[in-house]
C-alpha cells in the first residue's frame, strides 16, 4: 500500500521553570491511502502536540512530516483538513455559508462554494438547514457541519482531534457510523486522535498506542474485527473486539475495564 503520510523521528520539548519537559520522543509512523488511522493513549502522551505538529501548525525540535514523500513539516498543506472537538463555526453565518468558508479563503467565488456545497447536504442528513444559524443546530448538527467545512474542499487526509469528546453516547455512535460510511464512500485517509480505546479499536484499520510522559508510540496494532459492516453497534459486536480493547489497555500499562 502507498503511504500518503509519514513522520520520522520527531521530537518536540518545552522549556519549564523546572528543565526541559519533553512531550514527544522519537515518534515514527506511517498512513497509508484510504486508511483510518488512530492514535490512542492516556491524557499527557501529547497526541494535541502531536495532532498540531502533522498539520504543519507547530514545528517539531527534529525530525519530519511528508506527505506524498514531499517534505511539509511546520508548513500546512491543502492536502490536509481537519475537525476538532469545538466546531468553530462562525455564529453570524449561516449553515452553508460556514461550510463553504475553505473554499471562500481559496478564492472561490460565493456563487460556485454555494453551488459545491449544496452536493453535501443529502450527503450529512442536514438538507434543508442551509439558512438555519449554528445557534439553530445541536451539537451533533454542529458537528456534521464542521465536517462538512473540511470535507467539501475535497482534502485527500482527514485529521480529527477529540472530534465526538463532547457529543452524548447516542449520538456519538450515529456520527461515528456516518464519518465511516462517508470515508469508505469518499476513499479517504484519516488521521484520528482520541482517548477512547471502544472509539479507536471501532474505527480504525491500525492504532497507534502511546504512552504519557515522554509521548512515546509503545505499539502498532493491525485491527481486523472480521465483519464488512459500517455499524458501529455492529462493529463493537464481533468477537474480536474484546480482544483488541484488552491489548491496547494493557500496551497502555493499564488493566482493563470491563466494556459495557
Amino acid at each position: 500500500m502507498s503511504k500518503v503520510l509519514e513522520a520520522a523521528g520527531i521530537h518536540k520539548s518545552y522549556p519549564t521553570p523546572e528543565g526541559e519537559l519533553t512531550v514527544l520522543r522519537n515518534l515514527n509512523f506511517h498512513a497509508n491511502r484510504n486508511e483510518f488511522v488512530s492514535f490512542v493513549g492516556p491524557s499527557g502522551c501529547g497526541k494535541s502536540t502531536l495532532f498540531n505538529i502533522i498539520t504543519g501548525l507547530l514545528m517539531p525540535d527534529s525530525g519530519s512530516i511528508l506527505l506524498k514523500n514531499r517534505e511539509t513539516t511546520g508548513t500546512p498543506s491543502p492536502e490536509l483538513g481537519y475537525v476538532l472537538q469545538k466546531d468553530l463555526l462562525f455564529p453570524w453565518r449561516t449553515v452553508i455559508d460556514n461550510v463553504i468558508l475553505g473554499l471562500e479563503v481559496r478564492g472561490m467565488p460565493k456563487a460556485q462554494a454555494r453551488a459545491k456545497a449544496r452536493e453535501l447536504f443529502e450527503l450529512y442528513k442536514m438538507t434543508g438547514y442551509e439558512q438555519k444559524y449554528p445557534s439553530q443546530l445541536s451539537g451533533g448538527m454542529k458537528q456534521r457541519v464542521a465536517l462538512m467545512r473540511t470535507m467539501v474542499t475535497n482534502p485527500e487526509i482527514i485529521l480529527m482531534d477529540e472530534a465526538y469528546k463532547a457529543l452524548d453516547y447516542p449520538l456519538k455512535i450515529s456520527l461515528e457510523s456516518e464519518l465511516l460510511s462517508v470515508v469508505k464512500e469518499q476513499h479517504k485517509t484519516v488521521i484520528f486522535i482520541t482517548h477512547d480505546i471502544e472509539e479507536a479499536v471501532t474505527l480504525s484499520d491500525r492504532v497507534y498506542v502511546m504512552k504519557a510522559r515522554p509521548g512515546e508510540i509503545v505499539q502498532e496494532i493491525e485491527v481486523d474485527l472480521g465483519t464488512e459492516s459500517l455499524s458501529i453497534p455492529e462493529r463493537r459486536l464481533s468477537p474480536r473486539f474484546n480482544e483488541y480493547y484488552e491489548h491496547i489497555w494493557r500496551s497502555i500499562g493499564i488493566q482493563p475495564e470491563p466494556v459495557n
